[in-house]
């Protein structure tokens, strides 16, 4: 698993970053219904071809791809790394085995317990 982008929560962007993502947030949504409503008025109107979704569905994305780029540039998301992303899916599973373990415990079953587990390669 690679590094991966996480939006940041809006309170925490500068207040230029704020009113950028504002914008952009509009220009985005704004383009994504101009495309749509044409692709979705020639749907209704007349049967579209595989070949006409498929140009719609790649405009979409270019879309997203375009805005996600340019929010990863400007700041509007952080980086997370592998180890950040073990760290927080072990808080994770930490929380609901404890969640578990408390209703197995109600029920008078045997708790679950993770152990770490080494693997050996032979070479």
């Amino acid at each position: 698993m690679g590094t991966i982008y996480k939006q940041k929560r809006f309170s925490k962007l500068t207040l230029e970053q704020q009113q950028l993502k504002l914008q952009k947030d509009s220009e985005y949504e704004i383009a994504v219904r101009n495309i749509g409503a044409v692709f979705y008025q020639k749907k209704h109107d007349a049967k579209v071809t595989t070949k006409e979704e498929e140009v719609y569905k790649q405009a979409k994305s270019q879309l997203w791809d375009d805005y996600y780029q340019w929010a990863v540039g400007a700041g509007c998301y952080e980086e997370v790394t592998p180890e950040q992303q073990l760290a927080e899916a072990e808080v994770g599973l930490a929380s609901t085995l404890e969640q578990v373990n408390l209703i197995r415990a109600e029920l008078s079953k045997p708790l679950i317990e993770v152990n770490p587990v080494s693997i050996i390669r032979e070479k």
